[in-house]
C-alpha cells in the first residue's frame, strides 16, 4: 500500500527516488518476516507431529482459531484455584497418603513400648451315659437299667507383658519410622508448593495474556488511525514517507502482539487447567 502510494506519486512528478527506494525496502523486510514466520510454522508443524509419535510427512488438518473469541472469564482467582487443586492433584493426594501411612506407623512402633494386656476363656458342657443289662434289686430299690450325668464349665485366663529389653530393637523402629514421618512430610510439602507454583505462574501467565490482547486491541485502533492519516498526507503532498513508514510499522507490531496474545492465552488456560487438576474433567 505505502509502496503503491510512492509509486503514485513518482508518477505525477511529485515523488522521489528515496521515498521509492524507502517503501520497497519496507515491502522487502515484510516479506522476509513472512518467509521467516513460514518456516518457524513448519517447524512447529514438525515438533508437533514428533511429539504425537507419527510421520513427519503425515498431513493433519489443523482448525482455524484466528476467529474465535477470548473471554476475560478464562482467568480465575489463584487462591481458589489453589484451593480446590490441592483436594484433587494427584501427586498432592499421593504424598498425602504416603504421610498419613508414615505417622501410622510411628503409632503402631510407639505402640510396643506401651503393656500388653491380654484375657482368654473356654466354656465347656459335659455330658455322660452308663447303660447296663441288669442291676439286682437292693431292698426297696427296684433295678437299675442305666446311668447319666451332665454339667457346664469354664476356664478364665488374664494377664498383662511387657517387655523389659530387646537390645534397643524397639528404639531403632521408632528411630526410623519417625524419620520415614518426616521425610513423608518434607516431600508433601514440595509437592504442595509445586503444585502452587505451577497454579499462580500459570494464572499470571494466563491473565498477562487476556491484559495484553485487551490492550493490544487499543493499539490496533490507534496505529490504524494514525497510520491511514500518514498515508493520506503522503498521497496529497503534505507528510513524509519516514512518517508514513513508521506509522505502518507500529500497526504491524500492535497487530503481532494481539495475535500472539490471541493464541497464548487459551495456552495458558490449558496450562492452568492442567496444574489445577481439571485438564480433561467434566463441567460442573
Amino acid at each position: 500500500m505505502v509502496e503503491a502510494a510512492a509509486e503514485e506519486r513518482m508518477q505525477k512528478g511529485i515523488g522521489t527516488s528515496i521515498d521509492l527506494t524507502q517503501a520497497r525496502q519496507v515491502t522487502a523486510q515484510a516479506k522476509l518476516g513472512l518467509v521467516q514466520a513460514t518456516g518457524a510454522e513448519e517447524n512447529g508443524y514438525l515438533t508437533l507431529v514428533s511429539t504425537l509419535g507419527i510421520s513427519p510427512l503425515t498431513k493433519l488438518r489443523i482448525a482455524d482459531v484466528s476467529n474465535r473469541k477470548i473471554s476475560s472469564g478464562l482467568a480465575q482467582s489463584a487462591q481458589n484455584a489453589i484451593s480446590v487443586a490441592l483436594s484433587r492433584r494427584p501427586d498432592v493426594l499421593a504424598a498425602y497418603s504416603a504421610e498419613k501411612a508414615a505417622l501410622a506407623h510411628v503409632r503402631a512402633a510407639e505402640a510396643d513400648f506401651m503393656p500388653k494386656v491380654f484375657m482368654s476363656g473356654t466354656g465347656s458342657y459335659t455330658n455322660g451315659n452308663l447303660y447296663l443289662t441288669q442291676v439286682p434289686a437292693v431292698g426297696t430299690q427296684g433295678s437299675i437299667g442305666n446311668f447319666s450325668s451332665g454339667g457346664l464349665g469354664g476356664t478364665v485366663f488374664g494377664g498383662m507383658s511387657m517387655p523389659l529389653y530387646d537390645g534397643g530393637a524397639r528404639s531403632a523402629m521408632l528411630m526410623q519410622a519417625k524419620a520415614k514421618a518426616e521425610n513423608a512430610g518434607l516431600a508433601l510439602s514440595r509437592t504442595r508448593n509445586e503444585a502452587i507454583r505451577q497454579i499462580v505462574l500459570s494464572n499470571n501467565t494466563l491473565r498477562t495474556s487476556l491484559a495484553t490482547y485487551d490492550a493490544a486491541g487499543a493499539v490496533i485502533t490507534a496505529s490504524s488511525t494514525s497510520f491511514n492519516a500518514a498515508l493520506d498526507a503522503y498521497r496529497n503532498g503534505v507528510g513524509a514517507i519516514t512518517e508514513v513508514n513508521v506509522a505502518q510499522s507500529q500497526l504491524l507490531q500492535a497487530k503481532i502482539i494481539s495475535i500472539d496474545a490471541h493464541s497464548a492465552a487459551p495456552s495458558a488456560a490449558a496450562e492452568l487447567a492442567l496444574a489445577t487438576g481439571a485438564l480433561g474433567a467434566a463441567p460442573e
